[in-house]
């Protein structure tokens, strides 16, 4: 009875709670037990049990009843403040789902107690901080059945499943020091990984075993856990002390979702050609930093999506015709209806290979869609900077595709001839719109 209770004692007291269990076991003739009936009165309060796959992070106690498909063994862990902690996970699962739960100090020793295959009723609260995982307040074996398999495979999409990781590495990023509570340095490498479920983050706290691993490779990961953001910020493991990489021969694929079927909430990975680009705009984020932010359109053969590149992605040289992959990147609702994907940080713009060029051209510069270009009644370019509408220019620089980044602009000399051509070429066009 005092296990169920927990799950109401911000609604009833303890002894209305006691109360009502005992009227509900007289009211069943003897048909109900203690337990039965304190279930019963829960549910009365509004407070089911749940399935795994409905758990969701909040300030209530919630219980449920899962298999048990993994048993850890206890970890000892210094705390921020210095003192020693204990910790211990159990892998449990449904038919919905998979969950992992951690059980700290005296708690974690009641692992020693619980089998693969049995089943447990738990009382626990999610954080926010961590979507795979919750920290149980109290747990018990229970004679419930469930139907769910031992083995699970653990993939990108499912972190809290058993076995290793086998991935293609999407990104390795700089390695990164910080200091530990005691003063010494450690160091840790973000990456990004994927497979044929979709992407996940990667925190390894072993920087030297990404030695001889290169983004593209095929890898095995051994001695993976789920990591430490939300399911809102998409899937995250965490590889530490034990693990290890090691390259596989079996090239990886990564699952890039068609256009068509992103729906906002999802993490995803898409690709396309460029159909449509903005230029970036500035502004100061609430920390007082600046930052840029832009929009554009891709299209695959399912359709088109709107991108919306955050920071230093949105500086990045992009024109129509360009082919981009963005992983890991989190669909949502657009300000003026639709689905639009957001590519910011924690997420992987690709973008195409594309040889640089110095290049000198002359022309007048026109304003267009896209931003500013340069024409010279042959050909246009767009150009990196803003110049004042009319002007006539030579640029000396740098093009990368269709957009030539300045190194020096000066006054073009107005030639005769280039400026009847020019008049002949714009003739022309008028009287192509006539005849239409």
């Amino acid at each position: 009875m005092h296990f169920h209770y927990a799950l109401v004692d911000d609604l009833i007291s303890r002894e209305e709670f006691e109360q009502r269990v005992r009227d509900r076991m007289k009211d069943s003739g003897g048909l109900l037990d203690e337990n039965a009936a304190a279930l019963l009165v829960v549910g009365d309060c509004g407070r089911q049990h749940l399935r795994i796959a409905e758990i969701r992070a909040g300030p209530s106690l919630f219980s449920f009843f899962g298999k048990v498909l993994r048993v850890g063994e206890p970890e000892e862990f210094t705390r921020a403040d210095g003192d020693q902690g204990v910790r211990a996970t159990l892998l449990l699962g449904d038919a919905t789902g998979r969950i992992e739960v951690v059980l700290w100090d005296e708690k974690a020793g009641a692992v020693a107690e619980v089998e693969e295959g049995e089943v447990i009723e738990v009382i626990g609260r999610l954080s926010g901080r961590n979507g795979w995982s919750l920290s149980a307040m109290a747990l018990r074996k229970s004679s419930v059945s469930i139907e769910c398999p031992l083995d699970t495979e653990r993939n990108c999409a499912s972190p809290v499943g058993t076995g290793d990781l086998v991935v293609r590495v999407l990104a390795i990023e700089e390695q990164k020091t910080f200091s530990r509570r005691d003063g010494s340095v450690g160091a840790m490498v973000p990456a990004m990984i994927g497979d044929e479920t979709g992407t996940a983050r990667l925190v390894c706290w072993e920087p030297e075993m990404f030695a001889g691993i290169s983004p593209g490779d095929s890898v095995r990961i051994i001695g993976t856990r789920p990591g430490g953001r939300s399911q809102e910020s998409g899937t995250e493991f965490s590889l530490g002390e034990g693990g290890s990489i090691e390259p596989v021969a079996e090239a990886m694929e990564v699952l890039i979702t068609r256009a068509e079927d992103v729906r906002p909430g999802q993490t995803v990975s898409v690709a396309g050609k460029v159909t449509t680009v903005q230029a970036p705009h500035g502004f100061v984020t609430r920390s007082g930093k600046r930052s840029w932010v832009r929009n554009l359109e891709v299209a695959d053969a399912s359709g088109t999506i709107r991108l919306v590149l955050w920071g230093d992605q949105a500086l990045e040289e992009l024109a129509p015709g360009d082919e981009v992959k963005v992983y890991h990147a989190r669909a949502q609702e657009g300000r003026y209806g639709g689905v639009e994907v957001s590519v910011g940080r924690g997420s992987l713009l690709i973008l195409p290979h594309v040889r640089e060029n110095e290049v000198s051209f002359e022309g007048t510069v026109v304003p267009s869609p896209l931003g500013m270009t340069l024409d010279n009644g042959h050909d246009s370019f767009l150009l990196s900077c803003n110049l004042l509408p009319g002007q006539e220019v030579r640029v000396d620089g740098v093009l990368k595709g269709r957009l030539i980044t300045p190194f020096t602009i000066e006054p073009a000399v107005i030639r005769r001839m280039s400026l009847e051509h020019r008049l002949d070429a714009l003739s022309v066009q008028i009287g192509e719109r006539k005849g239409r």
